[in-house]
Parts: C-alpha cells; structure tokens; sequence
C-alpha cells in the first residue's frame, strides 16, 4: 500500500468518525441538558431498564418498537453505568457509524474530495448534531440502513468477485438489524431490491438475463427477513397489537391532524434549502441523463416524503429519512460543479452579463456559494437550541430533588414522563413505562386501565406532566388517595396520603 493510499485511508476510517466523535462530544452539551427530546430519551431509558431488571418486553413491559435497541441499551447500561452521559455516548457511537458509512459510500460515488465535504454537510444538516446525543431508535436504525448500503455499494464494487455473494448476506444481516430497531425504515427494501436488479440487468447482457437475475435480490432479502425474525422470535416481538395496531388503528390517524404532518413534512425541505437547491439540480441532470445507477437517493428522498406527507403522526426526528439522500444527492450537486471551479479565473464568471448564458455547472456553483454562506447561520442556530435545553434545566432538577426526598419511602413511581424515573432511580410499573404521545392521543390505554395499575401497585409517587387526558383520567382517584405536593410549569407532583 502506496504512502497516499494509507493516509487516505486513515482518513476515511479514522480521522473522519473519531473527528466527529470528538466534535459533537465538544459541541453539544451532552453531560449537561437533562433531556433533548420531549419524551422519547425517557421512555428509551425506562425500557431498558425494566428490562436489565428482568421485565419481559411485549408481556410485562407494553412497548411499540421492535426490541434490539431495548437489549442494547440495557447491555450497554449494565457495562458502562445507568447514566444519561454513558446512554448518550451509545446513540454518539452510532451517529458516528452512520458518518462513516455515509462518508464511505460517497466516496465509491463521487471519489474523495466531494465524500469529504458530504459527510460534513450531513453533520451540520437540520437536527442531525441533536439526534447523534439523543437517547433515541431513529438514528440507530438508519444507522444499520447506511451500514448496509455502504456493503452494498462494496458489493457493486468488487462485482463478480468470489466472495460478493457474502457482502450481500452482510448487507441484508445489517438491515435486518434496523427493522428490529425502528420498523420506520421497512419502505427502503423495496428499493434496495430494485437497485439490486437493475445493477444485475447493467451487468449482464440481453443474452444471459434469466431468472437468476433475481437470485442475488432474494439472497438478500432472505438474510434480512431472516435475522429479523429471529430477532423477533428471540425477545417475542411478533405483536401486531402493539407493533401496528397502535400505530395503525382508526383512533391514531383520527387523533393527528393530517395537515399538521404534512406542513411539517414540508417544513423539513426548507430547513436544508440550500441542498434543496442542489437536490433539485442533480435530480433533474440524473433523469434527464437517464443515469439509473445513481437514481438510488432520489427515489429514496421522493418516496420518504410522500411517505411522511401522508403519515401521521410526523416527528422531527423522522426528518433524517429524507436528509440523507437530500444530503447524498446535494453531494452530486457539488459534483456538477467541478468544470465550473476547474476554469481559470472563475470568480471573474460572477458577473449579470453572464446570466443569460448559465450552464448546469455555474448554476451548481453558485448554489455552493450560498450554502457556504449559510452554514455558519445553521451552526447559530445549533447553539441556541442548546442555550435553550439548557435553560430548562433548573426546573427538570427540582422536579428530580423532590422525588429523591421521598424515595426512601417509595417502591414504585406512576409517571407519564418517566425520564425523571431514570435520573430519580425510581422504578415505574412496566404496564406504563411507554405513555407515549400516541399512546395517550389515540386511546390506546384507557382510564380503567390506568386506575387499575395505581390500585394495582399503590406507588407512593405521582408525576404527572405532559398529558392533560391522562389527568383528567385520574382526577377523581388521585384527589381521594394523594395529596398534591408541588407544581410548577411542567410536572404536578402527588404523594400517597399517610407519606410523610
């Protein structure tokens, strides 16, 4: 190996994700905001410690996510400390597998260069610095996805050597783990099927295409499927009722409004405009070129957002489904634009008298001179979201000391944000370890049910903070066996009569 080919690769498999590493453990205030998400970090904490306690999930534990993070998180917890800092260094590990596939994959594409300044428009996109520190499945999951395209892209790569057949079994290995993660990212295997094919249809000539074209496809979609299931059978995650069902039911859909999904949809696509810009340009050079072999994102970026145009709920966090490829095919963009900057002099091309003679490169080049100009806007941003996380702080804290004043008398806590469980040490009745907001919206447990677990269990501490149905629910039962203790602007605080 040539001197330029090892500083290349260290660059590409050392200096890259462990710069990142460093940078958003530097950047982003990790040990010090209590939480970063509304609920999520919370219910992700809660799960995997009811279940490093010996709950079982599905049974015990009523859960709609599939169960690998759960067991890697509490694996990880048991190793390196019940704390929010080690179970954010987890998620920081997989952003940084994701950076390093992503960077990877782009540069099989578009070579070194154009990889490098990718990665780093990944990093800085709308809310991927927020979602690599966040105790959340979204980014793990996509993680595994990248992971196995990344394998994939190798697979094309070293096309037809001996042991290409294995990278494909590695690649559906891998996306079999994201289903098992986050079911979210089912709508990319259709599409990695198709580029599978059409890769074979490149490949081979008129004269060899049969039907074991489609060998290749289905060995991955088998490896896929079957971990998956393995995965399922294992933890006993084969529940319809909570897998899909409350996401799916009547009641959800009816309980989200479905223009407030799709203005958030939208809104996604203007927080990054100025890959919008170059998303726009490479799409319309692709289909116009008919270069299928780098149709992959763009198919990706159409279908995730008619996906989410007509999901509800929509979350923030589901804006990385789009991102990626927004920030894959802004990359191609860049591209387009090389001719243009490889000219003598072509800052001087700037000019009106130009305008009516732009090409595709000085048009790419332009759009690159304003996402330079924005970039410092959007790490400004970073920041003040940040100040404001920490801001809240204080008032998460007092909520956290009270609890700790009683939790000598306590056995267990009946919370809706049981974020303050994880830091309070307290356990929560498995039963409602996940009140999430779809949960609670779409009636997906019921007051009698809720009542039942307080009669059931008795907590000694009540916490109630982001459900005002969940309140009136049991209104009548708290004021008859709790004394309200303290409120303030997110939780009210209730402890068991005869509780000193």
């Amino acid at each position: 190996m040539t001197n330029h080919k090892v500083k290349i690769f260290l660059l590409f498999n050392l200096l890259i994700p462990v710069g990142f590493f460093i940078f958003a453990l530097t950047f982003m205030p990790i040990k010090q905001v209590f939480q970063f998400d509304s609920s999520d970090e919370g219910i992700e904490l809660i799960k995997a410690i009811l279940y490093l306690d010996g709950f079982s999930m599905y049974t015990q534990v009523w859960n709609d996510q599939p169960p690998l993070s759960t067991v890697i998180l509490g694996f990880w917890l048991n190793l390196f400390g019940k704390s929010i800092y080690s179970a954010r260094l987890l998620t920081l590990t997989y952003a940084t597998m994701l950076v390093w596939s992503f960077s990877q994959t782009l540069r099989i594409y578009f070579g070194n260069l154009l990889a490098i300044i990718g990665t780093l428009m990944l990093i800085i996109s709308c809310n991927f610095l927020r979602l690599s520190v966040s105790v959340m499945i979204g980014l793990p999951s996509l993680a595994m996805v990248m992971l196995s395209i990344f394998i994939l892209s190798l697979y094309k790569q070293n096309f037809p050597h001996k042991n290409s057949q294995l990278l494909i079994l590695l690649s559906g290995v891998l996306f079999g783990f994201s289903l098992q993660i986050k079911l979210f990212t089912a709508f990319i295997i259709p599409l990695i099927l198709f580029d599978i094919i059409i890769f074979q249809v490149n490949k081979y000539n008129r004269q060899q295409l049969n039907w074991k074209v489609l060998l290749t496809p289905l060995l991955w979609l088998a490896a896929c499927l079957i971990v998956s299931l393995l995965i399922a059978i294992t933890w006993n995650s084969l529940n319809y009722e909570q897998l899909l069902q409350a996401r799916l039911s009547e009641k959800t859909i009816t309980a989200f409004l479905a223009k407030n999904s799709q203005i958030l949809t939208l809104s996604f696509l203007l927080q990054d405009f100025d890959y919008l810009l170059l998303t726009i340009l490479a799409s319309t050079v692709i289909i116009q070129k008919k270069q299928w072999k780098n149709s992959f994102p763009v198919i990706w970026l159409v279908i995730s957002f008619i996906v989410l145009m007509n999901h509800r709920p929509v979350w923030y966090h589901h804006y990385l489904l789009m991102s990626i490829p927004l920030t894959w095919l802004a990359t191609y963009g860049l591209q387009l634009s090389l001719d243009f900057f490889r000219q003598n002099k072509w800052y001087s091309k700037f000019k009106l008298a130009n305008f009516s003679q732009i090409t595709i490169p000085y048009l790419a080049a332009v759009l690159i001179i304003f996402a330079i100009f924005v970039t410092p806007i959007k790490l400004g941003v970073i920041l003040v979201e940040n100040h404001k996380y920490l801001e809240q702080n204080q008032n998460h804290i007092q909520l956290v000391d009270i609890l700790l004043k009683h939790k000598k008398y306590t056995n267990w806590l009946f919370t809706d944000y049981p974020i303050y469980a994880f830091y309070s040490g307290l356990p929560v009745p498995p039963e409602i370890a996940v009140l999430s907001h779809i949960r609670i919206e779409s009636n997906s447990i019921t007051a009698e049910q809720l009542i039942s677990v307080l009669q059931m269990y008795r907590p000694e501490q009540v916490l109630l903070c982001k459900s005002q149905t969940i309140q009136q629910y049991l209104s009548n039962y708290l004021n008859q066996n709790y004394v309200q203790n303290y409120k303030n602007s997110l939780c009210t605080h209730f402890l068991l009569k005869g509780i000193p």
